[in-house]
C-alpha cells in the first residue's frame, strides 16, 4: 500500500520544499500548516500544531480518508530575539508553545497511528541552537532544548515498536524566516543591551542570507528518514555549525561560554 506521509510547516521553508519532495517519491502526503497550501501532489491539512484540539481534528481527517499513518515529519516552528529581561512574556511564550508544545501535540495526536506502522518514522526538526544559548535567542534556544530532551525521552518510551524517532538540528537555512519573525526593536531595549542586540541579531540575519536551501536541508531529511535505524539526533549545516555542538560538550562550561560570548559581542 502507499505510504503516507505528514509533514507541517508545509506553508514555508524546510516543509514547503519537503511535501512536494515526498509525493515525487512515492508518498501520499498532508501537507499541514496555518494555512492552506497549494503544493505539487500534497493534499492541504489546515491547522495550528499549537491548537491540540483543531490538530486532533485534523489528524482524524487524515486517518479517515487514508486509514493509515507512517511519516511525520515535523517542520513547524516560530523564531523570535529579545533580551530576556525585556523580550515581551506573550512573545516568548507564543515561540514556546509553536515549538514545544505545537511538538508535544503532534505526538499524541499521531503517535498511536505512526505505531501501527510496520516502518514507522517520526523527524522533529529542531535546531543546532537547541544544544547551546544564544545571546537574545533565549526563547527559541529554550523551545528546542526541550525539544530535543523530549525526543531523549520519547525514543527510550517507544523501545520494543517499530517506530524510529530522531532530533533534527539544521543550521542556518535561507528562509523568510527572520523577516517574518517577531525581532523586538533596538531602541525599545535598555541602553545597556542595544549595541549587542544590534550586532547579534544583524549577524543572524546575515547568516540566515547566507544559509542552506531549503530544499538541501529537505534533500537530507529524506534520506535520515530512508535510513533502517535512526540514531537520536542529525545535525546539518556548515562545519563550523556543526562542529560548535561537539565543542561545546567537550570544552568547560565557562570556556565555552567565553568563545560563545565573544562571537556575539
Amino acid at each position: 500500500m502507499q505510504p503516507v506521509a505528514l509533514v507541517t510547516g508545509a506553508s514555508s521553508g524546510v516543509g514547503e520544499a519537503l511535501a512536494p519532495l515526498l509525493a515525487q517519491r512515492g508518498y501520499k502526503v498532508y501537507g499541514m500548516s496555518r494555512r492552506e497550501v497549494d503544493l505539487p501532489g500534497v493534499i492541504a491539512l489546515p491547522a495550528d500544531v499549537s491548537d491540540a484540539e483543531a490538530l486532533g481534528r485534523a489528524v482524524a481527517q487524515l486517518m479517515e480518508e487514508s486509514g493509515r499513518l507512517d511519516v511525520v515529519l515535523h517542520c513547524a516552528g516560530i523564531g523570535g530575539a529579545g533580551p530576556v529581561e525585556q523580550m515581551p512574556a506573550e512573545r516568548a511564550k507564543s515561540i514556546i508553545d509553536t515549538n514545544f508544545w505545537g511538538s508535544w501535540n503532534i505526538c499524541q495526536a499521531t503517535l498511536p497511528h505512526l505505531r501501527k506502522s510496520d516502518r514507522g518514522r517520526l523527524l522533529l526538526v529542531g535546531s543546532i541552537a537547541g544544544f547551546m544559548g544564544i545571546p537574545f535567542r533565549s526563547a527559541y534556544c529554550a523551545s528546542k532544548a526541550a525539544l530535543k530532551a523530549m525526543t531523549d525521552s520519547l525514543r527510550m518510551e517507544l523501545k520494543g515498536t517499530d517506530l524510529q524517532v530522531a532530533y533534527v538540528a539544521p543550521g542556518d537555512i535561507a528562509t523568510n524566516s527572520i523577516a517574518t519573525q517577531y525581532r523586538q526593536p533596538v531602541f525599545d531595549l535598555d541602553p545597556i543591551y542595544q549595541a549587542r542586540y544590534k550586532k547579534a541579531d544583524d549577524g543572524m540575519a546575515e547568516n540566515v542570507g547566507h544559509g542552506m536551501s531549503a530544499n538541501f536541508v529537505a534533500e537530507e531529511m529524506y534520506k535520515i528518514m530512508e535510513k533502517d535505524e535512526l540514531k537520536p539526533y542529525y545535525l546539518i549545516g556548515a562545519f563550523v555549525q556543526k562542529a560548535s555542538v561537539k565543542v561545546s560538550r567537550w570544552l568547560p562550561g565557562s570556556w565555552w561560554e567565553k568563545v560563545l560570548g565573544k562571537y556575539y559581542s
